[in-house]
């Protein structure tokens, strides 16, 4: 027995990192999970995964900038598994650079893909929440950086930032439906985005990573290890299970002492 056996579950961003965690880790403990990303060949990879160790999955091809393929999404889990109890929004993507240098491309697709996905997401689950006792719950990926801001991170800050806004007011106008939400303000977590960025990967025609000088530094300033994103699923579990059922408008500081 699993403590969301029964729930079905829509994770964004789920290809790999902390959605590709939260899929596998929610699908152990017994939910139905519909994982979405634009990496389709990562993708199926990760849903080969889940169905091996035994769990229920489907996935879809979407990109949550466009308010089509959200509602897509939010119809294909339906269609699936016949509901949606759980809405992981966990896409996002950083494009780093000082301020007076900044393009506006690096500003928008950072505020598109972090903040516009994740209300495309809400704004297209709604027709299946806002039903009167249906209740459930939704989990927004945000970042310390939302809360301290952070050097060349002025478009990741006013995204992060703004999720968490928009987190408070959709637990004030969705509480009268049983629905949570609530968002996870994460410090340093091994993905590629913070990986090394002289030797990182190629997301959408640039570099994502953390200069290596820089990164040092941030790994000098908090306590113990960096968080896997096997670590940071735990916190998506926790606010997706009935332990959090009395949590809501909240951002849950999880940085190692990041930020205090």
């Amino acid at each position: 027995m699993g403590v969301l056996d029964g729930k079905i579950t829509v994770i964004t961003g789920a290809a790999r990192g902390i959605g590709k965690a939260d899929a596998m880790l929610l699908a152990k403990e017994g939910a139905s999970v519909v994982i979405s990303d634009i990496d389709s060949a990562a993708l199926a990879e990760t849903a080969s995964e889940i169905e091996s160790a035994g769990g229920k999955v489907a996935w879809i091809v979407a990109d949550v900038t466009n308010p089509e393929d959200t509602d897509k999404l939010m119809d294909f889990a339906v269609e699936k598994f016949g509901d949606i109890n759980i809405l992981v929004n966990n896409a996002g993507l950083s494009r780093d650079g000082l301020i007076h240098r900044m393009s506006d491309a690096q500003w928008d697709i950072c505020i598109d893909i972090c903040l516009k996905g994740t209300f495309n997401c809400i704004r297209s689950s709604a027709k299946y929440f806002r039903k009167p006792g249906h209740g459930g719950k939704i989990i927004n990926t945000s970042s310390v950086v939302g809360l301290m801001g952070n050097i060349g991170q002025v478009n990741y800050a006013a995204a992060k930032a703004g999720v968490i806004g928009m987190t408070k007011t959709v637990a004030k106008e969705w509480a009268g439906f049983g629905i949570t939400c609530n968002a996870i303000a994460f410090g340093f977590v091994h993905t590629r985005l913070t990986a090394e960025k002289e030797s990182g990967d190629e997301v959408s025609g640039e570099k994502v990573g953390i200069p290596k000088k820089v990164r040092d530094q941030m790994l000098e300033n908090i306590s113990g290890q960096a968080m896997t994103a096997e670590d940071a699923a735990r916190i998506t579990l926790f606010l997706a299970s009935p332990d959090s059922d009395y949590i809501t408008g909240h951002t849950l500081n999880v940085s190692a002492g990041m930020y205090i």
